[in-house]
């Protein structure tokens, strides 16, 4: 910012201008402006650059101390550098003119607000820098021990007993949790990182627009002061960015050393473990300190007691006055205080109560450690010991509701504190006891989570020392627990059906029953098909349709078993299946229809397995009946579904349905100067002579009638519906053979051309034609 003498001294020098030619204003002006904008440059160039170190260091110095102690007396350097400019910015605003005081003191005030903004930024530097210069000495401090690493004996100083076995027991449990708090801080350094440097970016960018507008229009006044914010706004994203990249070494600094310090740790604590000296004189200091732990908790418990009573007055007198809604107010309030007063009772008792539990935990420690104990009574106190943990970490959990709850409450309360400040002096007494109350309470609940949570380390330590002790791991404990478990499932109740519950056994009974009823109702209807059914005369057929019958109604005896497993009556099944048929009836019309049609061919059987129909004019053979569609096989060797109700609803012709034989026909013709009976004779002498023809019924030779070209006869025999192809066969050769060699000629179609006689035929040539005939050649 330009002092108050540089803007009189600019005023002036404006003035001169104003009195002088146009020709010499002309190049003065353009003088002036090349020489402002590169005194800008320099200007902006060197607000930018970072401020130089009041402190000079020498070549020596720097070589013999460490570079973060260097760092530390830069970043003191620039803060003192800062205090004088933040003390210059200040006095300058304190000096403004009346008439100067809008613009500039704007400017002044956000330039003294940013300085103070970057001091606090070089505050937290030096704060860093101090850490990392320790953790550099640590580190070095590291190193050296772990390059000469000397015995645990020769580290650890006597009495060897349980208090310093719990200092390194908290070393390593630091150290342990460490490496996590140190990730999830490292992983928020490395976002607040980019985002500073993101930061950055749009800051530049700002300065250099703003830069750009120094000299251009009514910008020109404004402009200086917007580019001196610009570039502090600037220097503080720089500074911020170094910030956080020194915090980040920092932090990988910090978890570089957990390993090397685990690793020194680890042999001390393990020589501890194996040579404790658990003498008495810790137990007497132990005892003494809980004694005077608890004559303190007893002060409270007394005192606590106290004050329940008085908030229990104070609700009473609350009752008889609650009246009005303010006096409603305060009744709740006064309850609330009730009701924190007998809390903080019950959590001063469980306190009272805790320290003979630690005590006893103390002295467990103890005896696990001495090897006092059997690993029966080992497991024994494995087990209490896992009990305590879980029910500690549920008391914790609850706590800590107990104590967000109290924080929020007492959040709410202070705003209405405040409110009722400015109102009703005598609301605002009340509110501030519940206040003072609700305060004490948090600091009571902090105190317990803290007491709950050196329990818990303690037990925790004691299921170590159990674990490392004994074997926990017992055969016969493990199969127990497993048939427990088993036994506890098996019995597990999935739903209740009328009030009976339906278990995880039941479930698998059923499922055993049904697949076990389905395979046996079809091992059984097949015995009866092949024993009983072939002794009563039945043929394939009747004795295929009988076995799905009889599947049907064993398989439906095993599903009105296994609902009886379900507590399920016939009666309820009936209104479940009336409700379940209304909607199959609209929703299933088809396959309700053929498995309705199934069963009506399995009853009246018009189709048996192995019946030969004509279906669509071709013949099929029936291979299976099934509830909805029956299968068949075409000569072409190919198979159909036919459903069940096409059967019943279309005509079907069955070639076999009461025996195999069918009749077959065969229509030939001779010509008309053949003997008729001769004819005749040697047709009814060829059928005699093929086998597969049958006798009975007799064949029959029929002269049927006289043809247009023939004498026409037909031969109707009967055969086997297996063997009309190899039958027809056989007789047309045969036929053919004997009429061959009885001269028999078998009539073919014939037309006869009648010619007018009466005049001479004319024949003519035409030249068209002859002019055909002469150009075919010459085309082809």
């Amino acid at each position: 910012m330009h002092s108050g003498s540089s803007r009189e001294r600019m005023a002036g020098i404006a003035y001169c201008v104003g009195s002088m030619p146009n020709f010499f204003l002309t190049r003065l002006m353009f003088v002036t402006l090349v020489l402002g904008s590169f005194l800008s440059a320099i200007s902006s160039l060197a607000a930018s650059a970072p401020a130089l170190p009041l402190t000079a260091t020498t070549p020596a110095a720097s070589q013999s101390e460490p570079k973060d102690v260097l760092n530390v007396q830069s970043v003191a350097g620039k803060r003192a550098a800062l205090k004088k400019e933040i003390a210059a910015t200040r006095e300058e605003l304190a000096q403004l003119s009346e008439g100067m005081t809008d613009a500039a003191a704007r400017w002044l005030t956000q330039e003294t607000a940013l300085l103070e903004r970057l001091d606090a930024v070089y505050a937290e530097q030096q704060r860093t820098l101090q850490h990392a210069a320790d953790l550099a000495k640590e580190a070095a401090d590291v190193e050296e021990r772990t390059r000469n690493q000397r015995p645990p004996e020769a580290t650890l100083k006597p009495p060897l007993g349980m208090e310093l076995f719990d200092q390194l027991y908290d070393e390593r449990d630091y150290l342990e949790q460490a490496g996590g708090w140190l990730k999830t801080d490292i992983t928020n350094t490395e976002t607040m990182l980019q985002e500073a440097r993101d930061t950055l970016e749009e800051k530049e960018r700002v300065r250099r627009t703003v830069r750009e507008t120094v000299d251009t229009g009514d910008a020109k006044m404004k402009a200086p002061g917007n580019l001196r914010l610009a570039e502090l706004e600037v220097r503080l994203a720089q500074e911020t960015v170094v910030l956080q990249e020194n915090a980040l070494r920092t932090l990988k600094l910090q978890e570089s050393l957990l390993g090397p310090k685990q690793k020194l740790l680890r042999p001390r604590f393990e020589w501890l473990r194996a040579h404790l000296a658990l003498g008495d004189g810790e137990l007497a200091a132990s005892k003494q300190a809980r004694e005077e732990r608890g004559g303190v908790l007893d002060d409270a418990i007394a005192s606590a007691k106290e004050e329940a009573d008085a908030a229990a007055r104070l609700v009473i007198a609350a009752e008889r006055h609650s009246k009005s809604d303010q006096a409603s107010e305060e009744l709740e309030s006064r309850r609330a205080d009730r009701q924190t007063a007998n809390l903080t009772l019950s959590v001063l008792t469980s306190q009272r109560a805790r320290l003979a539990e630690r005590a006893d935990v103390a002295a467990l420690r103890r005896r696990v450690l001495g090897g006092e104990l059997s690993s029966k009574e080992m497991r024994a106190a494995a087990d209490e010991n896992q009990e305590a943990i879980d029910q500690l970490e549920r008391e914790r959990k609850r706590q800590a509701m107990d104590l967000l709850k109290s924080r929020k409450e007492l959040q709410e309360g202070q705003g209405r504190l405040t409110r009722a400040a400015a109102g009703d002096e005598k609301a605002a007494l009340w509110t501030l006891e519940r206040m003072k109350r609700l305060s004490g309470w948090i600091d009571l609940s902090e105190s317990e989570l803290a007491d709950l949570d050196r329990l818990h380390t303690e037990r925790n330590r004691l299921k170590e020392e159990l674990s490392g002790r004994v074997n926990l791991f017992s055969v016969r404990d493990t199969l127990a627990i497993c048939r427990e478990n088993v036994i506890g499932a098996w019995n597990y109740e999935i739903f209740s059906v009328n009030d009976a519950p339906i278990r995880v056994k039941t479930m698998l009974g059923v499922l055993l029953l049904v697949v076990a009823g389905y395979y046996g109702s079809r091992w059984a209807s097949a015995l009866m098909s092949r024993t009983v059914f072939t002794r009563m005369g039945m043929n394939t057929g009747r004795k295929a349709a009988w076995q799905t019958l009889w599947f049907y109604g064993l398989f439906i005896l095993v599903l009105v078993v296994a609902f009886d497993f379900f507590h399920i009556s016939l009666t309820q099944f009936s209104v479940m299946s009336g409700a379940l048929a209304v909607g199959l009836g609209f929703g299933s019309q088809n396959l309700i229809s053929n498995f309705i049609s199934g069963i009506i061919l399995l009853v009246e059987r018009p189709v048996n397995q192995g019946d030969v129909i004509e279906i669509d004019g071709r013949q099929v053979t029936v291979e299976q009946l099934g509830p909805r569609s029956t299968i068949v096989r075409t000569a072409d060797n190919t198979h159909l579904v036919v459903p069940n109700s096409r059967l019943l609803e279309q005509p079907v012709i069955n070639w076999t349905l009461s025996d195999d034989v069918v009749r077959k026909r065969i229509r030939l013709g001779v010509a008309y100067d053949s003997s008729s009976r001769k004819v005749s004779e040697l047709l009814e002498g060829v059928l005699g002579t093929v086998e597969n023809v049958r006798k009975d019924p007799a064949p029959v030779v029929k002269f049927a009638d006289f043809g247009e070209n023939s004498l026409i006869f037909e031969l109707y025999f009967w055969v086997s519906i297996s063997d009309p192809v190899d039958a027809e066969n056989e007789l047309r050769h045969r036929i053919a053979e004997v009429f061959a060699k009885e001269g028999v000629v078998m009539a073919f179609p014939q037309r006869d051309v009648h010619l007018e006689t009466t005049k001479p035929l004319e024949v003519m040539i035409t030249q068209a034609a002859s002019r055909a005939n002469d150009a075919g050649p010459a085309m082809s």
